[in-house]
């Protein structure tokens, strides 16, 4: 059991770690040579660097714990309780192509269970934290989640897949659904962020079928502890391990879920 002082310590310094990470983001943005992992993935030198940089100070300040993190095929030991993941740089091709919206995901696990959330975002200079039972802040100040009461009244986030043509009918069946009698969808580029603005109150909901723990480490922290809900596209208990996600304010949760499946039933399990 982590005490609320630890997890006050740890919150912040996964603070100033994103910060540090961030800033040399920023540094490197202009300098960049970006290369594919694969179609409509990209890789930069910066993601190396800030995977570094965060890497070496959490083995550093914290030799006991692990690390689970996007590049380098940094894999966590399952032997040890305390494991971090880490998206070094969410957004890549959005960086690439000089587009602002990207950030650093910094979270933490004890034991399976989420204790610590940050998303940093350098250019608009936005820090979302959060810590298990403590809330969720932006800046400082609490964030809660929107008031909408109905998916009519929602903006909805969502990330697509990067193999999008191999799940075309799926993707369209979904985007058509929640565009359908919403205030709209958006997609992004940023699934950390995604969930940062569904704590924040700017989207209701964000889904997703294809993400990576990394990707939704620290925001699903963040949407809780601000007062949503995350489950799997189904409605089933969340898992980090799964590919699919649906985050809320928890009050079109339900209706977000029916949404789901009656345009692509075969979400079960996802």
């Amino acid at each position: 059991m982590v005490d609320a002082f630890e997890i006050v310590q740890l919150r912040r310094f996964a603070e100033g770690l994103a910060l540090e990470a961030g800033k040399l983001l920023a540094d490197y943005q202009g300098f960049v040579n970006p290369r594919e992992k694969g179609p409509s993935d990209l890789v930069t030198e910066a993601d190396f660097a800030s995977q570094r940089l965060i890497a070496e100070s959490i083995a550093r300040t914290y030799p006991d714990h692990t690390l689970l993190a996007e590049e380098e095929g940094v894999v966590a030991d399952p032997s040890k309780a305390y494991r971090w993941i880490v998206d070094p740089l969410d957004g890549t091709i959005n960086y690439a192509h000089k587009l602002p919206f990207w950030c650093v995901s910094i979270g933490l696990e004890v034991r399976g269970e989420p204790i610590v959330g940050v998303i940093h975002d350098p250019i608009a200079g936005r820090t979302f934290s959060a810590g298990k039972g403590a809330g969720a802040t932006l800046n400082g100040a609490p964030l809660a989640v929107s008031r909408a009461d109905a998916l009519a009244r929602s903006l909805i986030a969502t990330g697509l897949p990067t193999r999008f043509v191999a799940d075309q009918a799926r993707q369209v069946a979904l985007l058509a659904r929640f565009s359908d009698g919403t205030h709209s969808v958006r997609r992004t580029g940023s699934t950390a962020l995604n969930l940062a603005f569904v704590a924040a109150g700017v989207f209701e909901a964000f889904y997703a079928t294809s993400v990576n723990a990394w990707d939704v480490a620290a925001g699903v922290l963040l949407v809780t502890e601000a007062g949503g809900r995350v489950t799997r596209l189904d409605g089933s208990t969340y898992a980090i391990d799964r590919p699919g996600i649906l985050a809320s304010n928890g009050t079109i949760h339900e209706e977000a879920v029916a949404a789901a499946l009656g345009a692509w039933p075969e979400l079960a399990g996802l």
